[in-house]
């Protein structure tokens, strides 16, 4: 019984109990006529009765709808918990349907509960994320922006309508929907700005997927890893090379400058701000930027550089003149040495060539194409036997005699048979490699550079 029911039960009670006292105390005054009105009389104690009656009446008809009401309200409510009990159950074997790649079984399931409650969310969301998994990407995006009209405020709906867009080919569609979810719920938009960067990146539009990079890392900067805070690098060198395409090279050095900056060890920056350097007549302090590249991170795609900028401008004897300094003074020597003993053998200076060999030989451990170049002088000058010692070591540098098997399921190599692929773990997957395939057929590098083509 509710509380108010039961102080209405306990006044009327005590009501009862005052006026049985009054009664028979005042039963002379209770016997009395009292005028009603016009003519009309009424004893008191019968007015008294009616007006109790009628007060009785009321509360009861007022607790009687109020446990009605109640009532339905329960039922309501039972058959509503069943509902979604029911569906739930559905719901969860359609997940279990999709799971074992059952799309079609679940596409049905689906369609026949979201026709009878279009409204519940759980069935809409579902029935949409089938229909692209079935393919049905047109259907599945009108389905998720009907959806979304519904329920503007489903940050969910709206990733899946941009996912069925972009799976339907309208990837400004979906770039649209995602600049609206990073613009109405910019502390939701972790996936939209990961999203938008990958799409940006993929269609090469740098510079919006550069400031996509920039919001991740000023909002979301916790969830991102090292690797992922490392793609605006790449992304600042790519803007740098577009306005390298527009013959703007002194703000593309700008951007090259500031990424050398953020990461020393970015060698496409230090190259490419060399060649801005060089296309601006500024050829001296390009060569400083490619020899400070080379001592900074001892790559010697910078050594080439300068191999290829001299020899195409015709002037190989100061290119020799920059590699013997640069190999007089850096820390990689003998790096520096090969690069230098190798332009000398470009420019058929064989013998100086073969003596920076000899300097390098004893210092490295793997490099088949320095015994290659060894070889060659060797052979020019008639030295056969040195030659073909050269050429020994440089097919056990490769490896190419030794044996070779490969599996046959993930194509991994190995030098001797095994019963169990240790790399996917196939069984009986392994077969010996007759005929030997992996020395490149391609020629040596060419004369001319790269660098060249940024002009």
């Amino acid at each position: 019984m509710r509380l108010f029911s039961f102080m209405m039960v306990v006044l009327i009670g005590a009501v009862l109990v005052l006026l049985a006292n009054l009664y028979v105390s005042n039963f002379s005054l209770f016997n009395r006529e009292m005028l009603l009105y016009g003519d009309t009389k009424i004893r008191v104690w019968v007015f008294t009765l009616v007006v109790l009656a009628v007060g009785f009446l009321i509360n009861l008809i007022y607790n009687g709808y109020a446990a009605l009401r109640d009532m339905v309200k329960g039922l309501n409510a039972s058959a509503a918990t069943r509902m979604g009990r029911r569906l739930s159950s559905r719901l969860s074997d359609a997940r279990t349907l999709i799971a074992h790649g059952l799309i079609s079984k679940a596409k049905v399931m689906l369609e026949e509960m979201f026709n009878d409650h279009p409204d519940h969310e759980g069935t809409s969301m579902l029935y949409g994320d089938v229909l692209l998994k079935a393919g049905e990407a047109e259907t599945a995006a009108k389905h998720f922006q009907k959806f979304c009209l519904k329920h503007p405020d489903h940050i969910e709906a709206r990733y899946q309508l941009a996912e069925a867009l972009l799976a339907s080919r309208n990837s400004d569609g979906a770039t649209g929907i995602l600049k609206k979810i990073v613009s109405d719920a910019p502390k939701q938009a972790l996936r939209a700005l990961r999203r938008l960067r990958a799409l940006h990146t993929e269609a090469q539009r740098w510079e919006e997927a550069l400031d996509a990079h920039k919001k991740l890392v000023s909002h979301f900067v916790g969830e991102l890893s090292a690797g992922e805070k490392a793609q605006g690098t790449a992304l600042a060198y790519q803007v740098g090379l577009l306005k390298v395409d527009t013959d703007h090279y002194k703000d593309a050095a700008q951007v090259f400058q500031q990424v050398v900056k953020d990461d020393p060890t970015f060698i496409p920056a230090y190259l490419s701000l060399g060649r801005c350097r060089i296309l601006q007549d500024q050829e001296d302090q390009g060569l400083e930027i490619w020899v400070e590249g080379f001592r900074s991170t001892g790559e010697g795609a910078f050594l080439q550089e300068i191999e290829d900028y001299f020899i195409q401008s015709g002037r190989p004897e100061e290119g020799l003149a920059v590699l013997r300094r640069v190999a007089a003074t850096s820390e990689h020597a003998v790096l520096a040495k090969f690069f230098l003993g190798k332009m000398l053998y470009r420019l058929e200076i064989l013998d100086e060539a073969l003596e920076q060999f000899l300097e390098v030989r004893s210092q490295v451990v793997y490099s088949p194409i320095l015994y290659f170049y060894m070889a060659k002088i060797h052979s020019r000058r008639g030295r056969m036997e040195a030659a073909l010692n050269e050429y020994r070591q440089l097919l056990r540098n490769l490896g190419v005699l030794k044996l070779r098997f490969e599996c046959g399921v993930c194509f991994n190599r190995t030098t001797d048979y095994t019963d169990r692929c240790e790399h996917c773990g196939a069984w009986n997957s392994s077969h010996f490699l007759f005929r030997e395939n992996e020395i490149p057929e391609a020629p040596l590098r060419g004369e001319s550079g790269q660098w060249i083509t940024m002009g």
